[in-house]
């Protein structure tokens, strides 16, 4: 080759498997190229692309990735028009292949579609060449200049029988990349491997596979892992393809084939729950050959729901499944959705029952309508998506309602059988009586903590604290260092994986306050909550104090310049001078910068108002300026008419109470130029030396 390839990897934080595996194509065809891993490093361009003459730039990835991907063939245009723009990944047979060459819009060149170990290197092969004939090209997608015609080739698969192919880890940041990203895992040091590729499900939610799954030979599986243990220094084996094994005979193979590896670690993986035969046994012998912790998809409690997404699998199937799993002491978790297509609230509840009958480890997320999907047609169809292109810009990827971030929830394509003005109120009540499940389920035993304020930033003005407690599961101690989450501290246990959720409100210093706020919410009959961050955001998530939610008006910002969303979560977000109309009885502090409480009685002071009760999530001797706010209390009631001598005291208060928080802004400041100026590497490091001497 005379000119190198320029290949780009979206900036997403787990284990980039796939484009491991597409640098060492390139690397066995001798085909030169540069690779960016914009995980880590922010490229400049129109440097580069000055400073090299390069043949194409690749790029891929999955819908999630499409904004990253807009964006930067925008920029690549800008600055050499001319340069062909080749695009991998599911996204290329996912979104209408229209949008993906239209100039306006994605403005590709080339698309591979299925593997690119097939595809790439005959791709790049005849660009080199200089050729405009690209007939022999397999799983090509590109446009006849003739014509105007969008060809697609038939792609080839890979033959995973004859090559035994590793992905090129040599290439990618393995220090940064094998610290497992999943939470229950605890950021154990992980690496992966396949045991075969695709899926035998045609799920209807799912980006479509090809329908059947293609098993590695158990000896190539082997070799690789023994390669992996003697090259890279990690603690857990990730086994990472969506499926493990299609039957009990492949599992025990290859359970049998892994005892025989010298320095075994352990390892888990994602099942089916309709595996051929699996049953208890074989999760025995899964354990007793390493696994650790196995998966399986809920997706949904009602067998009508898991018809008509075809998920080929029943409720009994996935009660059995983990059952199963139960009685051979092996961990498994598991996810379910809501607001599948279809689904009604009956519906959603039968599965929300299910999963909290079954005490399943689980999570549960908002169904989203990826393109591509059988789901997706079906709302293209029905007139649900008017505008693809639109939808591709706007639309969320696994939307988890509990984001903070997730501010524009009137964007999301609803295609259950749930009304759109009763939508939010049903996913909201239904996942909060999972996540109280949860809660109330997975305590942790014999907690104790203290409080850590130098971890506290402008946002977090409580600091952090170091947990301690035992797993409600298994006994294991669990120590964490974490912000202050006083409603909904979770996590997770690292020798069986189970949810620790830390109670606060049960400790002595917390059950008194704890009583009395469960006592006056429920005399509520128009209540407010002030905050819109964590705090906040979990009072939605779990119902701890018994509330009537109809009664919860909404959420008021104090702090300014806050997201621009008119609602937070389900409820709307307000203003101060919202509460004249409003007229709370109650109004409950949850994110306090320390000055919420003056601020809001001073706000009714000025308006000559009667000011509602006023109560705090935390107890009065766990925060800050509790001191002046009584002595505000008390000139303000003395001050009679003269309302001028307390306002005055009051906003000397809230200065002096926002001195306070200059310490965790010089500490936020601190970590910024370790971060920016030494290098995210060292920031890091820094941090780890830290949490290890805290613990």
């Amino acid at each position: 080759m005379d000119k190198k390839l320029l290949v780009v990897k979206p900036p997403y934080w787990h284990v980039p498997l796939g484009i491991a595996y597409v640098l060492s194509c390139l690397e066995r065809n001798n085909i030169q190229f540069d690779f960016i891993d914009t995980t880590f490093v922010d490229p400049d361009y129109d440097k580069i692309l000055k400073k090299n003459n390069y043949l194409a730039f690749a790029v891929g990835g999955l819908n999630a990735d499409f904004e990253f991907i807009y964006t930067t063939i925008r920029k690549i245009r800008s600055i050499q028009p001319g340069l062909p723009v080749i695009l991998g990944g599911n996204i290329t047979k996912d979104i209408n292949h229209h949008i993906l060459f239209d100039k306006d819009k994605l403005g590709i060149d080339f698309g591979i579609v299925g593997e690119a170990e097939t595809s790439l290197p005959h791709l790049v092969n005849r660009l080199n060449m200089g050729t405009e004939d690209f007939s022999g090209v397999p799983g090509l997608l590109y446009k006849d200049k003739k014509n105007g015609e969008i060809i697609k080739n038939i792609p080839v698969r890979l033959d995973l029988e004859s090559v035994n192919i590793l992905p090129a880890w040599h290439r990618i940041n393995m220090e940064q990349y094998k610290h497992c990203n999943i939470p229950f895992m605890k950021r154990q040091i992980a690496l992966p491997v396949v045991t075969g590729r695709g899926c035998v499900g045609a799920c209807s939610f799912c980006s479509p596979t090809v329908g059947a799954f293609r098993m590695r030979p158990i000896k190539h599986v082997i070799e690789e892992i023994e390669f992996l243990f003697s090259t890279y220094d990690f603690e857990l084996l990730f086994i990472l393809n969506e499926m493990f094994y299609r039957t009990k005979d492949e599992i025990l193979a290859f359970c049998n084939a892994y005892k025989n590896v010298k320095s075994r670690k352990p390892w888990i993986c994602s099942m089916r729950a309709d595996v051929s035969g699996i049953d208890a046994d074989t999760f025995s012998a899964m354990k007793e050959s390493g696994c650790v912790l196995t998966s399986a998809g809920i997706e949904s409690g009602s067998d009508r729901v898991l018809k008509m997404m075809n998920k080929q699998t029943t409720i009994e199937q996935v009660k059995k499944f983990y059952r199963a799993a139960r009685t051979a002491g092996l961990p498994c978790v598991g996810t379910f959705m809501v607001a599948n297509e279809g689904e009604t609230e009956e519906e959603l509840k039968q599965t929300i029952d299910m999963v909290t009958k079954e005490e399943m480890n689980c999570d549960g997320m908002l169904l989203d309508t990826y393109s591509g999907t059988r789901i997706y047609k079906n709302a293209l169809k029905k007139g649900l998506i008017k505008d693809e292109w639109d939808h591709l810009r706007q639309t969320f990827i696994s939307p988890y309602p509990y984001l903070l971030e997730w501010t524009d929830r009137m964007r999301y394509l609803n295609i259950s059988e749930i009304p759109d003005n009763r939508f939010w109120d049903v996913i909201f009540r239904e996942l909060r009586r999972f996540h109280t499940f949860l809660f109330n389920r997975f305590q942790a035993l014999d907690f104790s903590y203290r409080p850590l304020w130098l971890l506290g930033s402008k946002d977090r003005p409580m600091g952090g604290v170091k947990l301690k407690g035992k797993c409600s599961e298994c006994g294991n101690i669990t120590e964490a260092i974490s912000e202050y989450n006083l409603l909904g501290q979770i996590y997770y246990c690292s020798n069986c994986f189970s949810p620790i959720f830390f109670n606060f409100y049960k400790l002595n210093d917390f059950i008194a306050h704890y009583e009395m706020l469960c006592s006056e919410l429920k005399k509520a009959r128009r209540l407010v909550v002030v905050g819109t961050r964590l705090q906040a955001m979990n009072i939605l998530k779990y119902d701890h104090f018994g509330l009537d939610y109809e009664k919860l008006i909404g959420f008021v910002e104090i702090r300014q310049n806050q997201l621009p969303s008119p609602d937070f979560g389900n409820k709307k977000r307000l203003k101060l001078k919202d509460l004249i109309n409003i007229n709370p009885d109650v109004i409950l502090i949850a994110d306090d910068l320390g000055y919420a409480e003056l601020s809001i009685k001073m706000f009714y002071c000025k308006k000559r108002m009667k000011i509602p009760e006023i109560l705090h999530i935390f107890p009065d001797k766990k925060r800050w300026g509790m001191k002046l706010i009584r002595l505000y209390d008390k000139l303000d009631s003395a001050a009679g008419s003269v309302k001028i001598i307390s306002l005055t005291f009051g906003f000397l208060c809230i200065r002096i109470l926002k001195l306070k928080m200059v310490v965790p802004m010089m500490i936020s400041l601190f970590r910024y130029l370790i971060k920016h100026v030494f290098g995210e590497n060292i920031f890091l490091k820094a941090k780890h030396l830290y949490i290890r001497y805290l613990k």
